[in-house]
């Protein structure tokens, strides 16, 4: 129903977060532009509006990677300054998925050395925080990263302790 703006969000996000998870980049940029379409101000009845600034940043960085647009790395950029904001509230929820973000954005900045560093924290504090499925996802990336550095041996560790907790945390 085109008049459920909530519902169209929430498909978009979804569909979005599904199709980042599976790394198909058409469709989840598809999916990112129909989700920033479909904004609308009332954050207060959203489902979940910490992993959506989240998810939302991780893929906008990822966009912003392969297309150059600076657009999606200016919103990647404010998703990321508003878990920090959300981080002041609740570090325990948030610290760990600052640092994700900040890895992302470094590596579009080509600042490598910050992005690794910033990698290993989130993944420190996911882990510490017993944030599981964050942990992973943070593995995950930090793989991704390491294969576009051409250091495959880091890759493969990183990708190997990914699957391990996403296996711990039942995904797999």
């Amino acid at each position: 129903d085109d008049k459920n703006l909530y519902a169209r969000k929430y498909f978009h996000f979804q569909n979005m977060y599904v199709t980042f998870i599976y790394r198909d980049f058409g469709k989840m940029k598809s999916a990112a532009e129909k989700f920033i379409e479909s904004k609308f101000e009332g954050w207060t009845i959203l489902v979940a509006p910490g992993a959506q600034a989240f998810i939302f940043g991780l893929v906008s960085f990822w966009i912003f990677r392969q297309t150059h647009d600076m657009q999606w790395l200016a919103q990647g950029t404010a998703s990321k300054d508003l878990i920090q904001k959300w981080e002041e509230t609740s570090e325990w929820n948030f610290f760990h998925k600052r640092n994700l973000l900040e890895a992302e954005e470094h590596f579009c900045r080509n600042n490598y050395d910050k992005a690794r560093l910033c990698y290993n924290v989130a993944i420190s504090a996911s882990k510490e925080h017993k944030f599981i499925h964050d942990e992973a996802l943070a593995c995950e990336l930090a793989g991704h990263f390491s294969f576009e550095m051409g250091d495959m041996s880091a890759a493969l560790e990183y990708f190997t302790r990914s699957n391990e907790s996403y296996y711990e945390w039942g995904a797999i």
